[in-house]
């Protein structure tokens, strides 16, 4: 009597397609109670979508802000916003837009596996906390987007590679896509190259074809080559710097998982390397040939990657959640018995339900002391100049409020000015501000403490004394300790709270608000 195979028993719970789509669904939970995700970079993403929605409309804006729209590899986002910003909100839709990216995301990784092993091994949740990794909390938005697009182009790429006969339709399929994920984020483009390279070379060792049939078969992704060489610029507008820095990569494996809590978090990750260590030595696990090879090469670009590349800070970082992600991805146990089966997938489980609740709760209290310092908006009247200083601890501190970016709120509740927004070629937009040169830009606004300020001599004192008043109506002080509040003449402070206070500059001249414009429409 011939033997059942393992694609013909009862599937278990773990390998269902139900069980998929719950897990997938939870980690929409964490993001569902803060009505901004508290992610540090995201208060500059919504700036700079409200001014491209409003700068045609508003009476304030077009005075200190100019967009200019160009086709380029960092537009994931802020596409969607534009196009359903103005209907239903900016801030609700980068909200669902980052829920859908982390629900995608998962469900992608899980695709994945399944089209790797054939079923979905009882392993797999562990990867998934991985969605929320470093790249996500720093609010890296078009990246986090161009992953939830990446994972299951790689799942597509696998189920149509078990068919030697789909080449032409897989080829046909991966032109578009690779241009949609290259217009999302450069950087997920290139991990998807990357990621496909490795599996075509690992699948041509193991048929014994040429290894030079991976570089055919991933031609189709190479379209967007020429889109690159077409933008105005073209090799000008590259920038790479910060090379290899071994404490700060060694920082990085260590944080991957980095949150609010330095013990849960590194022991965490802890146990995920410690995973991906029993299957490179074959102790209760095996690791699919195909994911191993994609993990091995995504962390080989990690540790050769540069810190800055066309303008996105920590390449390096953002690479390295996916390398392990895939690693564990590629893990499957070699126990065949049910008991231990079962156990695997319900500790998988555990370990995910724990980070997510931790996350979720986290989350909660960072949104909620972000909403405090929010209150001061309420005092500043539309079409303020606001000179913004946040209080931030050092770089090297685990945990952090994310309040880096927090004071460009007032762009998008006031239409206000705000100093602090991002001077990069891909952001669409130009600032005009001559009278408040050197207290505009991304810097401008934050303060460190002594043993830790990249200026040792930019303060809370030297910032109030060199700031030029007359380009400012108020200033406003983000999670800064009651105790560090000036007492300043020319300043009149309107509202507090248990660590932020909002000043008007009394010495400021009143000016006029202009008239509003006649109305325009930016172009996509």
């Amino acid at each position: 009597m011939p033997h059942a195979t393992d694609q013909d028993r009862p599937k278990p719970w773990w390998a269902t397609r139900r069980y998929s789509a719950l897990v997938s669904l939870l980690l929409a939970v964490p993001l569902l109670w803060p009505a901004i995700p508290p992610l540090t970079d995201i208060f500059g993403h919504l700036a700079r979508y409200t001014i491209v929605a409003r700068i045609g409309t508003s009476p304030y804006l077009h005075q200190w802000f100019a967009t200019h729209w160009q086709l380029s590899g960092n537009l994931g986002v802020d596409l969607i916003a534009a196009v359903f910003g103005p209907a239903f909100g900016i801030v609700l839709v980068t909200k669902i837009t980052m829920i859908a990216t982390a629900v995608l995301t998962v469900g992608g990784m899980l695709l994945v596996a399944r089209a790797a092993h054939g079923r979905l091994p009882p392993t797999a949740p562990f990867a998934l906390p991985l969605v929320f990794g470093m790249p996500f909390h720093y609010g890296f938005l078009n990246y986090s987007l161009s992953l939830a697009l990446v994972f299951p182009a790689i799942a597509l790429w696998l189920q149509l590679g078990l068919r030697p006969d789909r080449g032409i339709v897989r080829a046909a399929l991966f032109v578009p896509i690779g241009l949609v994920i290259w217009i999302t984020h450069l950087a997920g483009w290139g991990l998807l190259g990357l990621v496909l390279f490795a599996i075509e070379l690992a699948t041509a060792r193991r048929d014994g074809a040429p290894y030079w049939r991976a570089v055919i078969a991933c031609l189709p992704l190479a379209a967007p080559l020429a889109l690159l060489l077409l933008q105005p610029g073209g090799s000008s507008t590259i920038g790479i710097s910060h090379w290899f820095d071994g404490s700060l990569k060694l920082f990085f494996v260590l944080a991957v998982l980095r949150d609010q809590n330095a013990v849960f978090d590194i022991a965490s990750a802890v146990l995920l390397y410690a995973l991906v260590v029993f299957g490179l030595r074959g102790l209760g696990f095996r690791m699919e040939p195909r994911l191993a090879c994609a993990a091995a090469a995504v962390f080989a670009a990690f540790l050769l990657l540069p810190g800055m590349i066309m303008g996105s800070a920590l390449a390096d970082m953002r690479v390295l959640p996916c390398a392990l992600a895939l690693a564990i991805l590629s893990l499957s146990p070699t126990s065949m018995a049910q008991r231990n089966l079962n156990l695997l997938a319900i500790a998988a489980l555990a370990f995910l339900g724990l980070r997510l609740a931790v996350q979720t709760i986290g989350w909660a209290r960072t949104a909620m002391l972000q909403r405090e310092q929010l209150a001061a908006l309420d005092h500043i009247p539309r079409g303020s100049r606001v000179f913004v200083l946040v209080t931030l601890p050092c770089e090297s501190a685990w945990s952090s409020h994310r309040m880096d970016h927090l004071g460009l709120m007032a762009i998008v509740r006031r239409d206000a000015f705000a100093n602090g927004v991002w001077n990069m070629p891909s952001s669409q937009l130009t600032v005009h501000r001559p009278d408040a040169t050197g207290f505009v830009y991304a810097g401008s606004q934050t303060l460190f403490p002594a043993g830790c300020r990249y200026d040792p001599r930019y303060d809370l004192p030297r910032a109030l004394a060199t700031m030029p008043r007359a380009a400012f109506d108020f200033v406003w002080l983000i999670d800064t300790p009651r105790a560090d509040w000036p007492n300043d003449r020319g300043l009149h402070r309107i509202w507090s709270g248990n660590r932020g206070a909002l000043y008007r500059i009394t010495r400021a001249p009143i000016r006029a608000l202009p008239p509003a414009p006649a109305a325009t429409i930016p172009r996509l």
